[in-house]
C-alpha cells in the first residue's frame, strides 16, 4: 500500500491550491482557468426543457417512481433528486433534515439513512469515523445528527468513491469547525477531476443535476487530505478500519471492514436490486472485479452489512446469500460475454445471447429497477472491446444526417416515413422510435417530426421500465422540446 498525503489544510485553501493538488502523480487532469467549464446557456436550457417535458407528461414521474426501489432502497425526495450538489437549496436541505432516519446497530455504530443514500458512523475513543458524507444538501442534517448521537469530534471521513451522493456533504462539517482526516483511493482525484472538467456533461446532462449547482473547480468540492493505493488499515481509537480497493461502480471504489465490530460497509457494491453496473451514460464499470469484491466480503462472514443504499443486513445468512447471488450473476454475465466474443459474434449478438441462469432469473435481489442484464452485458463488452461495434460500415460511417436523408428518399419522402412511424405508435413504439430518429436526422427542425418524436418517446416510457432507460428518453425529449421552442420563437 502506498499513501499519498495531501496537506491537512488543503480543503480549507483549495481554491488557491487546486492546481497543486492535481499535480500529484495519481492525477492527470491539471486544473487551469482555461479548462474550467463555465455554466452555459445551453446546459441551463436543456435542464429547463427536461422540467417542461416532465410537467407536460405526468406519467414520466409516475413511471420513475413505480418501484419499491424508487429511492434507491431508501426514502424518496424530489427536492433533492436534481440538487445533489447544492449547498443552498432550502427545500433540499429541509428534506434531508426531515427525512433522515438514524438507525443504531449496537453501541457506537449507526447508519444514517438519508433519502437515496446512507452514511455509516462509528464512534471510537478518538472520535467519529464516517464512511461517506452524503450529497451536499445533507450537510447541515449530517452535522446535527452527529451532534445528537455523540459528543466526540469527527476524526476521519472515508470516501467509498467520488459520486455526488457520497462525497459532497462534508462541507457543512468543515464550516461547523470540524477538522477531519479525509481519505480516499488515489483514483478519486482523477475521477473527481473528470467530473469537474466535464461539469456540463457528466453531472448536469447525464446525471440530471441542475447545472447551476454542479462543481466547476476544485474549490467547489471537499477533496481528500490523503489517498491510498490497494489496501490500507487505519487504526483509530485502537480499532482497525481496513479499506480495500476494487474497481466496481467506479475506478476509485472501495469498501471498508471493521473487524472489531464484525462489520462490513459495502459502499455501492451491494444494492437492493440488480446493481447499476450497466449504466450506459457513465464511465466504465467493472463486473468481474465487482464480483470478486463481493466474494471477498462474503468470505469474512460479517455479522452486519451496512450498504450505501438500502437497509442494513443483520442476518449473517442473508448477507451470504445476497452477496453471493449478485456475484454469481455478474460472473455468469462476464463468462457469457467472453464466450460470445471468442465465438466471433458481433457485439449486438453477444449482448442478445446473455441471460441469467435459471436459478438466478427472477431473484428478488436482481430486479432490473435501474438497468437490465443486457445493459450489464454491454458494459462488459465495452470493457473487453474497442469502440467498433463489429459492423463494417460503422468503422467509417456516413454522417447520420446523410443516412437519414437516404432513408427518407427510400421511403418516398418525409411524409410516408412519418406516417409509418405514427401507425406503429400503438403496436410497436420501439420500431416507431427508430423511424422517427431517421426522420430527425434528415430534418431536425421539422415541427411535425419533432412533435411525433415527443409522442413516440413519451409512449416508450411506462411503469416497469428501468430508470436509466427512462432518463435517456427524457433527455431526447428535452432536446426535441428545445428545438420546438426555438422554432416557435423565430
Amino acid at each position: 500500500m502506498e499513501t499519498i498525503r495531501v496537506p491537512s489544510w488543503t480543503h480549507l485553501l483549495l481554491g488557491a491550491l487546486g492546481a497543486t493538488l492535481l499535480s500529484l502523480p495519481s492525477t492527470s487532469l491539471a486544473e487551469s482557468a482555461n479548462s474550467r467549464p463555465q455554466l452555459s446557456p445551453e446546459s441551463v436550457a436543456q435542464y429547463d426543457a427536461k422540467a417542461q417535458v416532465m410537467k407536460e407528461n405526468g406519467h414520466i414521474l409516475k413511471a420513475m417512481m413505480d418501484s419499491e426501489h424508487a429511492g434507491f432502497g431508501g426514502d424518496v425526495s424530489h427536492a433533492i433528486a436534481n440538487r445533489m450538489a447544492s449547498r443552498t437549496d432550502e427545500a433540499a436541505i429541509t428534506d434531508a433534515r426531515e427525512k433522515l432516519d438514524i438507525q443504531s446497530y449496537g453501541e457506537g455504530t449507526w447508519l444514517l439513512r438519508f433519502p437515496w443514500v446512507n452514511v455509516a458512523v462509528f464512534e471510537t475513543s478518538e472520535g467519529l469515523v464516517l464512511v461517506d458524507s452524503g450529497y451536499a444538501p445533507a450537510g447541515p442534517a449530517l452535522v446535527e445528527a452527529l451532534r445528537k448521537i455523540s459528543k466526540k469530534p469527527v476524526h476521519t471521513i472515508i470516501y467509498t468513491h467520488h459520486h455526488l451522493d457520497h462525497a459532497y456533504g462534508a462541507w457543512a462539517l468543515l464550516e461547523a469547525g470540524e477538522t477531519p482526516r479525509i481519505i480516499a483511493e488515489e483514483r478519486f482525484l482523477h475521477e473527481m477531476g473528470l467530473d469537474i472538467r466535464l461539469a456540463n456533461y457528466t453531472n448536469a446532462r447525464l446525471n440530471n443535476q441542475n447545472p447551476r449547482d454542479v462543481p466547476r473547480k476544485w474549490a467547489d468540492v471537499i477533496a481528500p487530505t490523503e489517498t491510498f493505493r490497494g489496501e490500507t488499515t487505519l487504526v483509530i481509537g485502537g480499532e482497525e478500519f481496513v479499506l480495500t480497493h476494487a474497481r466496481g461502480e467506479t475506478t476509485d471504489h472501495i469498501w471498508v471492514r471493521v473487524p472489531s465490530r464484525d462489520t462490513v460497509v459495502s459502499g455501492d457494491y451491494h444494492q437492493p436490486f440488480l446493481p447499476n453496473a450497466g449504466n450506459g451514460k457513465r464511465r466504465q464499470r467493472y463486473l468481474q472485479e465487482w464480483a470478486e469484491a463481493l466474494r471477498e466480503m462474503a468470505s469474512l462472514e460479517p455479522a452486519l452489512l451496512l450498504p450505501a443504499h438500502g437497509a442494513a443486513i443483520t442476518n449473517p445468512v442473508d448477507i451470504q446469500e445476497k452477496l453471493g447471488v449478485v456475484a454469481s450473476a455478474f460472473e455468469s454475465i462476464v463468462q457469457q460475454v467472453v464466450e460470445g466474443l471468442n465465438a466471433g459474434l458481433r457485439q449486438d449478438e453477444v449482448v442478445a445471447s446473455v441471460s441469467l441462469p435459471p436459478e438466478l432469473d427472477g431473484h428478488a435481489d436482481l430486479e432490473p429497477y435501474y438497468n437490465t442484464v443486457p445493459d450489464l452485458a454491454k458494459m462488459v463488452v465495452r470493457e473487453y472491446s474497442g469502440w467498433w461495434d463489429g459492423r463494417p460500415a460503422n468503422w467509417a460511417p456516413a454522417p447520420l444526417a446523410a443516412q437519414g436523408r437516404a432513408i427518407v428518399e427510400l421511403a418516398g419522402g418525409i411524409s410516408p416515413l412519418v406516417k409509418k412511424a405514427r401507425t406503429l405508435l400503438e403496436s410497436d413504439p420501439q420500431m416507431a422510435s427508430h423511424l422517427v430518429d431517421w426522420a430527425l436526422f434528415a430534418e431536425p427542425d421539422n415541427p411535425e417530426v419533432l412533435q411525433l418524436g415527443l409522442e413516440t418517446y413519451a409512449r416508450r416510457i411506462r411503469p416497469g421500465l428501468p430508470l436509466q432507460e427512462i432518463t435517456v428518453y427524457l433527455e431526447h425529449m428535452a432536446n426535441m422540446k428545445r428545438r420546438l421552442n426555438n422554432l416557435a420563437e423565430r
